[in-house]
C-alpha cells in the first residue's frame, strides 16, 4: 500500500486522509512524547510520522505499544530521518516496525 504526503500537518493518504484509527494512534503516540520527553511540537512530530508513513509505512499500533526503551529509540530514528521540506526520509531509514519488511519480528 502507497501512501501520498499532503500539504497539511500529519496528514499522510493512501487515497484519503489517515483513518480514524490512525489518527488516534498518531495522537496517542505525541501524547506520550510528550509526556517521557517534554517535547511540544506536537504538529512537527505528527509530520514526521506522516512522511514515515508515506515512504516506508510502519505499524503505528506496534509503536505506540512499545517499551519505552523502543518506543523513544524508534521516535528519534523518525526524527532524525524524516525531511519535513521534501517529505522524504533521508538516509537509509529502517523501523523494526516496518509493515513492508517480510521476515521481520515485531517486538
Amino acid at each position: 500500500m502507497k501512501y501520498t504526503v499532503i500539504d497539511a500537518p500529519f496528514t499522510a493518504r493512501r487515497d484519503q486522509p489517515f483513518s480514524k484509527q490512525e489518527q488516534a494512534t498518531v495522537s496517542a503516540i505525541c501524547s506520550r512524547v510528550v509526556r517521557v520527553l517534554g517535547l511540544q511540537d506536537r504538529d512537527g512530530l505528527q509530520r514526521d510520522l506522516a512522511i514515515v508513513q508515506a515512504n516506508c509505512p510502519i505499524d503505528l499500533d506496534a509503536l505506540a505499544a512499545a517499551s519505552e526503551k523502543v518506543f523513544m529509540d524508534e521516535l528519534l530514528s523518525i526524527v532524525d530521518s524524516a525531511d519535513r521540506t521534501t517529505g522524504s526520509l533521508r538516509g537509509n531509514f529502517s523501523s523494526r516496525f516496518m509493515l513492508d519488511a517480510p521476515g521481520l519480528t515485531l517486538v
